[in-house]
């Protein structure tokens, strides 16, 4: 229905690229390309070397090679989901590939992790997602995932651990799903000849490939760093009470076989437990930090006696934390005792339509995962997000010998196309911090600054933006600037004229200020969001608790966001004219069924949508069953010489109880 497209609605996006002139480059590989041919230019690298083992110690070249940097799932996956919402299990575009790792480039990370090649279920329908549709059967267009990804890690000099598969965390598909496709139980991955030849096959398929992007066979391409079997492959050891040492020699039969097709890459063990005599061909021991962090800076100096003098020590996961003191001692630690890398669980890059992706929310509190985002944002205070970040940055070049450099201005921000009603995102920066929003009557300016100092972490997967100070039958362009410590972008692109027919009023809902009035009872809320579709804030009320709007100018259709109980409607909607008299609204709605990856625990999205005749300027919301309201959205058409609505809703925000 057209006239509903005022949600977080698809854009048209022109196709991304790969091309040099979109990337910022060194000097020595600008040079590089410019003197050569275009296939040549797609193979260039600001690497020298591969990343060998000297004993315990992992080197580049002739130097030591050591980092701080993180795990993006999100840079092969499709968002790392709790819900598994839909249009959400994309897999990612170069363009975000490439905001990921320039933030790391920023943070001067030496590497990033990435986490499971996700397998087909038995009976499950094919997935764009799916790297692997089963045994021996590969889904091309997914591995052009990690051509991208490889092509722009040359670019951006940022190294790649890749994961081959998951024990612990596959529900997207790992272990089981391969035993389940010979139908065989979960352990039998690690022994039955079979299953052992399926998985010989994605790692053939994987470590003889050649980037459709670069032109480069993987076993040659210097950007990455490690293979790893799988994601905490001890799960089954743990949780069903398999064999330890039978796994351990499944590694050694997957490490042999590895280094005969790529004898240039280093091969990281793939468990949280620590062998005692390591296989000759596992080059690297990692092990995960979690829970009990004032422990963490004890335990990198036992890993690091354990490994000295045998193998490199990778801290392969830490985070879910918010203690920074705990985080710095154990970098210390680890900067100290020659531990190779450590890398943060986890961290997440700006969005395709604006905004951010997410992998739960930092305000779900102890026991959810959550991702961090460059460089850091108020939404993240819960977690200390900007002081992590800031640690993990001055550490990243501690470990290298390095000083500090300055943050560098962010580059312009893409402004995403949009028409007759002006509510818009733009593509962030990374490291911007925030953006100002600018509006000319000519494509030329003079620009005036309209919004200043928003920041794109503080709405998820909708609109960023909406201007509601501007009238139907106006024409004006705009633009977007991004900022952060180090000064300001330049403009992004100019988007316009935009012929205004409509503006719309939203209420994210963080707190009540938009609304004219609200009863007692009703609480913003702003917990367990990863049951919430990830939405950042909600209004929660039971039977009776209303919230009401006052609009300058006539109301032309709304539309509700909810979350409740299936099978009934959270609330009832009023309108008005003169806000005494209130009529019943006619709505349509649209029940949404969700269930967690995580205890399986269910949630039901209700969108509620209506349009309103001519005439009322008054939205009343009554809840009818205890219920949280997400976000409203109120469209407005008509023309009126009142108050602008931004002036409008502060002098509701005055008049609230």
């Amino acid at each position: 229905m057209s006239k509903w497209k005022i949600g977080f609605r698809p854009f048209v996006l022109a196709v991304t690229t790969l091309g040099l002139s979109s990337l910022v480059v060194s000097p020595r590989l600008a040079a590089a390309a410019e003197n050569s041919t275009p296939d040549e230019a797609a193979a260039a690298t600001v690497f020298e070397h591969f990343i060998t083992r000297d004993g315990d110690q992992l080197v580049d070249g002739d130097k030591p090679f050591r980092f701080v940097g993180a795990n993006m799932p999100g840079l092969v996956l499709p968002y790392d989901y709790w819900l598994g919402i839909p249009e959400r299990m994309v897999l990612p575009t170069p363009w975000e590939q490439e905001d990921g790792l320039k933030s790391l480039r920023q943070m001067g990370a030496g590497c990033v992790r990435t986490w499971n090649l996700p397998i087909r279920e038995p009976n499950e329908k094919k997935a764009a997602w799916h790297y692997v549709w089963g045994p021996g059967e590969f889904n091309e267009e997914a591995f052009k995932t990690i051509d991208h990804l490889l092509a722009l890690a040359n670019k951006q000099g940022v190294r790649v651990m890749l994961d081959l598969t998951a024990d612990c965390g596959d529900y997207l598909g790992g272990v089981g799903t391969y035993a389940a496709h010979r139908g065989k139980p979960r352990a039998a991955f690690f022994t039955d000849p079979q299953i052992k030849k399926d998985f010989k096959a994605t790692i053939q398929h994987v470590l003889t490939r050649v980037n459709t992007v670069s032109g480069v066979p993987y076993k040659n391409d210097k950007a990455i760093l490690a293979w790893q079997f799988g994601n905490e492959m001890d799960r089954t050891a743990r949780i069903k009470g398999f064999n330890v040492v039978d796994q351990t020699a499944w590694q050694a039969e997957m490490a042999a076989y590895m280094k005969e097709l790529d004898p240039n890459h280093l091969i990281a063990y793939g468990k949280r437990f620590f062998p005692e005599n390591p296989d000759p061909n596992i080059d690297i021991i990692t092990y995960h930090y979690y829970g009990n962090v004032k422990n963490w800076a004890k335990m990198c100096d036992d890993h690091r006696s354990r490994t000295k003098g045998k193998r490199p020590f990778v801290i392969g996961e830490f985070g879910l934390t918010s203690d920074v003191g705990a985080v710095r001692a154990m970098l210390d630690t680890a900067v100290a005792n020659g531990t190779a890398g450590a890398m943060v669980w986890s961290m997440y890059f700006h969005h395709r339509d604006g905004g951010f992706w997410w992998h739960a929310i930092p305000t779900d509190g102890a026991g959810f995962v959550f991702s961090y985002h460059w460089p850091g944002f108020p939404i993240g205070e819960s977690i200390k997000e900007a002081g992590i970040l800031a640690l993990l940055r001055e550490k990243a070049f501690e470990v290298q010998g390095r000083t500090v450099p300055p943050l560098e201005k962010p580059e312009a921000s893409e402004l995403l196309p949009f028409e007759d009603l002006p509510m818009f995102s733009w593509r962030g920066s990374a490291g911007a911090e925030a953006y100002d929003v600018q509006r000319a009557a000519k494509t030329n300016g003079p620009w005036s600054t309209i919004a200043e100092n928003l920041n794109d972490s503080d709405i998820a997967y909708r609109p960023l933006f909406s201007d509601t100070t501007v009238r139907p039958g106006e024409t004006w362009f705009y633009r977007v600037i991004a900022r952060n410590a180090a000064g300001e972008s330049s403009a992004s692109n100019v988007v316009g004229p935009v012929a205004v027919k409509q503006v719309c009023m939203v209420d994210e809902l963080k707190d009540f200020s938009v609304a004219a009035h609200h009863s007692d009872g009703l609480k913003p809320v702003n917990v367990a969001n990863s049951y919430f579709g990830e939405y950042l804030y909600r209004a929660l009320g039971d039977t009776g608790e209303s919230l009401v709007y006052e609009l300058p100018l006539e109301i032309t259709s709304v539309k509700l966001w909810t979350w409740g109980a299936p099978g009934k409607a959270p609330l009832a909607l009023y309108v008005s004219r003169d806000g005494e008299n209130y009529e019943p609204l006619a709505t349509d709605s649209e029940e949404r069924h969700y269930t967690s990856n995580k205890g399986g625990r269910k949630a039901t999205e209700i969108q509620v949508q209506a349009n309103i005749g001519p005439g009322f300027r008054f939205l009343k919301c009554e809840w009818l069953a205890k219920s949280e309201l997400d976000r409203v959205e109120i469209v407005c058409g008509s023309n009126s010489d009142r108050l602008p609505l931004a002036q409008s809703a502060a002098k509701h925000a005055q008049r609230s109880p």
